[in-house]
């Protein structure tokens, strides 16, 4: 995020357990990892507990329908209890987070923050020297600026704002602090899916998702004895939940090459996250592109994770339905920058309308949280005209002052308390450590060791020569012509030293044309980088 920095006065970030109960599967789970930088403090740990359901699959076989996801009778509820009973027998614990921010304020700085609005814009700047030099001092834009809230393990929160308010930078943050904390330490705990959708276009969806599953596949694996069949069963799995079953075969495509349809792609990047068995997961409106179903049924995955393995999720919608909305624990509403709310989903609305605005009959709860931040399409109630906040920092004054904010404040101060054993975090690393291959430096960020990823990376190169074989055949001939040129040209040349310029140019002419030929690999090679970037986020 080029031009962004953050100030901390007193920022935290704590990836962590908490004791939850979770809706008829877990009984209470308590566990804390804390890690301790300069500026902020990290904690995350992998649950000691022992995890326990109410219900079982007594008596299930491998060969029930709702257990195939190749089955249309497939039931992605009962396969992951199957899997959590396995998990049970085979003493495998799964890593549950929760995180918190105190105070969080991001600015962007330098010139970055300054835009020319016309090409006259560009002949004032002699007119405007103080704004780019500054002898030192930085000027600042707020982008957020004082943002408190506690998301608990198993816990869905929902980001709302009007378009530039801030969510994207939100879920960018909690993602990314610190940077060089969470690359040392805990690189793919916690991912996050951008907006655009990035992919190798020529690889197909069911090559890129086991891609993504062959990165991340456990040693301690429960699913299949193997690794090759464990992938292979996951990916499968993924793919029958996401709706790309029929499409596994497809290439994924871009602008340019063939492939998917747009809401397929964006089927592809929801299934990559979830392939990535991160603790806590950051989503950029995840849901545009899809139809109002399959937006349901991905918020639905995503509500089935959090109550069945304890994931954590924020999600940012700019359309989230009713259905959509109910899904979640808790909103944060965002008003240019400013938070102005934060809590449960089912006390949004009434604060907002003791606040004094109006909510139509037919107004969905998301959509009337975002149409107060609008003064355009707002309304206050009756006898509330003079009273309701207006601007952005009236919100947050108003938001400050409330019974929720207090209460919110006390409930992080009680996380922080319950969260600082620092005897968990060797809990963590053991965890983090039982996943990772053998032979690997236990403060590696990666699940796979080296040799794997070669052979990983190795196999996805030749998969993409192979699906695009115009373009590396068209390379190969062009090549196979050019030399039967240039030999043309200097055929039959005497074996004698008034050769030696004929031979010079012929060497010449074969050394130039390959480096021309190369060079189309540059814009490659850029276009590849947001892709490479992803991948290695979650790796």
């Amino acid at each position: 995020m080029a031009g962004i920095g953050t100030e901390e006065r007193e920022n935290q970030l704590l990836l962590a357990n908490n004791t939850r109960h979770e809706k008829s599967i877990f009984e209470e789970l308590t566990n804390a990892a804390t890690t301790t930088s300069r500026v902020r403090t990290f904690s995350n740990s992998a649950a000691s507990g022992t995890l326990s359901r109410s219900d079982t699959l007594d008596g299930s076989k491998a060969e029930d329908p709702a257990l195939d996801p190749t089955s249309p009778r497939f039931d992605v509820y009962k396969w992951a209890r199957m899997i959590l009973r396995a998990a049970d027998n085979a003493n495998v614990k799964f890593r549950r987070a929760s995180f918190s921010f105190k105070n969080l304020e991001v600015s962007g700085s330098r010139s970055a923050i300054y835009f020319q609005p016309n090409l006259a814009s560009v002949f004032m700047i002699p007119f405007r020297l103080r704004e780019y030099v500054t002898f030192g001092k930085r000027p600042n834009k707020k982008i957020l600026d004082s943002f408190d809230g506690l998301i608990k393990s198993g816990e869905m929160l929902l980001v709302l704002g009007r378009p530039g308010s801030g969510c994207s930078t939100f879920l960018r943050t909690v993602a990314g602090i610190s940077q060089k904390e969470m690359i040392e330490n805990f690189k793919g705990e916690i991912v996050y899916n951008s907006e655009v959708d990035n992919h190798f276009p020529h690889l197909t969806v069911r090559q890129t998702l086991e891609f993504a599953a062959a990165v991340r596949t456990p040693r301690n694996r429960v699913i299949a004895v193997s690794r090759k069949d464990t992938i292979k069963r996951i990916t499968a799995v993924v793919m029958a939940v996401c709706g790309l079953t029929r499409a596994q075969n497809t290439r994924v495509g871009n602008d340019f090459v063939r492939g998917v349809s747009g809401g397929e792609r964006k089927r592809v990047s929801i299934a990559e996250m979830i392939l990535a068995r991160a603790p806590i997961g950051c989503w950029d409106n995840s849901t545009r592109g899809l139809d109002a179903a399959t937006a349901l049924k991905f918020i639905q995955t995503l509500r089935t994770s959090a109550d069945v393995v304890g994931m954590t999720h924020a999600v940012a919608i700019y359309q989230a339905s009713q259905a959509i909305y109910e899904l979640f624990d808790k909103v944060i509403v965002l008003y240019e920058g400013r938070e102005i709310y934060f809590g449960s989903t089912s006390a949004a609305k009434t604060y907002f309308e003791e606040m004094g605005w109006y909510c139509p009959p037919r107004l969905t709860t998301g959509d009337f949280l975002t149409t107060v931040t609008n003064h355009l399409t707002r309304k206050p109630r009756q006898g509330y005209e003079g009273r309701v906040p207006r601007s952005p920092v009236d919100f947050e004054k108003y938001w400050q002052a409330s019974t929720e904010y207090k209460a919110l404040q006390d409930e992080i101060v009680q996380h922080e308390r319950e969260t600082s054993s620092k005897a968990s975090a060797a809990e963590f690393k053991a965890s983090r450590r039982a996943v990772q291959a053998r032979h690997m430096w236990s403060k590696s960020p990666y699940i796979v060791n080296i040799p794997m990823q070669l052979r990983i990376c190795t196999k996805r190169a030749y998969q993409r020569l192979w699906n695009d074989k115009i373009s590396t055949l068209t390379v190969v001939i062009g090549q196979i012509i050019m030399a039967l040129v240039v030999g043309s040209v200097f055929f039959g040349t005497p074996n004698n030293t008034g050769s030696f310029f004929a031979r010079g140019s012929t060497l010449f002419f074969g050394t130039l044309l390959s480096a021309l030929i190369a060079v189309t690999e540059i814009n490659n090679m850029y276009q590849q980088r947001p892709i490479v970037e992803k991948q290695a986020s979650y790796a």
